[in-house]
């Protein structure tokens, strides 16, 4: 069987934004989907240890399997992809950057290997919005260079979540399946 895991993002649940469409219209496509509640991702100090442990305890990552993350949880899809070979990567208003943000000191311990996920990902998807206050399209753009990805805007979606941007559906990633 198919399987999708879906990363939230900081402070996020899986209940949140759109990862509860998504996971429906996956599993209508045949997929078995997962979105966990990520550990220590609802507090001020997330920690990608945890997190990495959390999702080798319930899944194990195949070469059929897509991974789909929302903000930090494309970093942590970045850092399970240079580890784990799988099909397709979907990242949504994601950064492939050594964050600024101290809180988020746990991810970027060291660069981000662009070209083992190069070797273990198939896909990448690299979605990104006109007007996203946190992460530029040129940003997302650029990443999308540096991992071979396919790079797709959508106008005015920001930061792709519920509460910021009224954003509950984005039909543009169920396209990429």
């Amino acid at each position: 069987m198919k399987k999708a895991l879906i990363l939230h993002g900081w402070y996020q649940k899986p209940e949140d934004n759109w990862y509860p469409w998504l996971g429906h219209e996956l599993e209508k496509k045949g997929y078995g989907v997962l979105v966990p509640p990520l550990p220590t991702m609802d507090t001020d100090l997330p920690d990608m240890e945890a997190q990495l442990y959390k999702i080798w305890e319930i899944l194990k990552v195949e070469k059929d399997t897509a991974v789909i993350g929302h903000s930090l949880g494309c970093v942590l899809a970045l850092r399970l992809a240079e580890k784990k070979i799988f099909h397709r990567m979907i990242l949504v208003a994601g950064w492939d950057f050594d964050d600024l943000a101290k809180e988020h000191r746990s991810f970027w311990q060291n660069k981000i290997n662009h070209e083992a996920i190069k070797q273990n990902v198939k896909e990448i998807f690299v979605f990104s919005s006109d007007n996203d206050p946190f992460i530029t399209a040129f940003q997302a753009e650029e990443m999308s260079k540096r991992l071979n990805g396919k790079f797709i805007l959508v106008k005015g979606a920001g930061h792709f979540s519920k509460e910021l941007n009224k954003v509950t559906k984005i039909p543009e990633v169920l396209q990429v399946f």
